[in-house]
């Protein structure tokens, strides 16, 4: 199938709502809706909260339309899997002409995003061939619905590197929207990382204030990411559970530009019990 018919068969099931809810409160719900049902496969600590979310969302619809959700889930799975290469949900989100113009809302297209991304790894190849830590790790300080990341994830696998176990993702956006965008197209595509909801400049990176999505392959590969054995790190204690995360440490590049410290906020994860 065509990314085109998978695109007009989400837009058939999405209008099936449209007779009773408004367009932009049914997008909401189908986000949050497949983001916590990926995210709730893990017993974090945020696991009940949204659990609690997600039922007094689904309850609002009809048991028909309850159902719509699924299938619209599904097509986007489906979409992902038979062509990776794309920003399926910021081009539907642009479709549906629901980009929030007083927040400056503009998803970079995806062929744009891929030709930073070979940039990136072709800089990264020239300097070192290989990684001190044993995985890359990439960040996108805004977001949006994740087409910087998904383009990294492909250039990466077309340069030989399996992004699913090798790449260490971190995403964040101060629009709750766009994050789970992000999130849930990372999360289908198998991505390890942790989309974080929150002020990129006022609370940059694992801030209280913030809210955490780590997707389902991050959990998986966890272990990948903790400090290397012989660098002072306890890889016992790092091993004994889930996160708690405070706040991501952040630094100040040659250029006065900030950049987050991955590896000091990695240090910072904590069993939670």
């Amino acid at each position: 199938m065509k990314d085109s018919d998978y695109k007009k068969e989400f837009l058939n099931v999405f209008a099936r709502f449209e007779y009773k809810y408004s367009k932009w409160e049914v997008w909401q719900d189908f986000l949050y809706l497949a983001a916590a049902s990926m995210a709730n496969v893990f017993p974090t600590k945020e696991r009940a909260e949204r659990e609690k979310t997600y039922l007094s969302i689904i309850k609002k619809y009809p048991k028909e339309l309850q159902d719509s959700f699924t299938e619209l889930l599904a097509i986007v799975a489906l979409a992902l899997d038979e062509n990776p290469e794309q920003d399926f949900l910021g081009e539907l989100y642009h479709r549906l002409n629901l980009q929030q113009h007083q927040k400056g809302q503009f998803f970079t297209p995806y062929h744009i995003c891929e030709f930073m991304s070979e940039i990136q790894m072709v800089e990264q190849e020239a300097e070192d061939n290989s990684w001190e830590k044993g995985y890359i790790t990439v960040g996108d300080c805004a977001c949006g619905a994740g087409a910087m990341l998904i383009a990294f994830a492909n250039v990466a696998r077309k340069h030989k590197i399996n992004f699913q176990t090798e790449v260490l993702f971190f995403a964040q956006d101060i629009d709750l929207t766009a994050a789970l965008m992000c999130y849930v197209q990372l999360s289908l595509l198998g991505c390890s990382a942790f989309v974080i909801v929150g002020d990129s400049l006022a609370k940059p990176g694992f801030h209280p204030d913030n809210q955490i999505w780590c997707t389902p392959m991050y959990y998986v590969n966890w272990w990948r990411f903790r400090k290397p054995s012989g660098s002072g790190g306890n890889e016992e204690t790092a091993a004994e559970g889930v996160h708690e995360v405070s706040i991501l440490p952040v630094t100040e590049g040659a250029s006065g530009q900030l950049a987050f410290d991955f590896d000091a906020g990695l240090e910072k994860m904590k069993k939670v019990s």
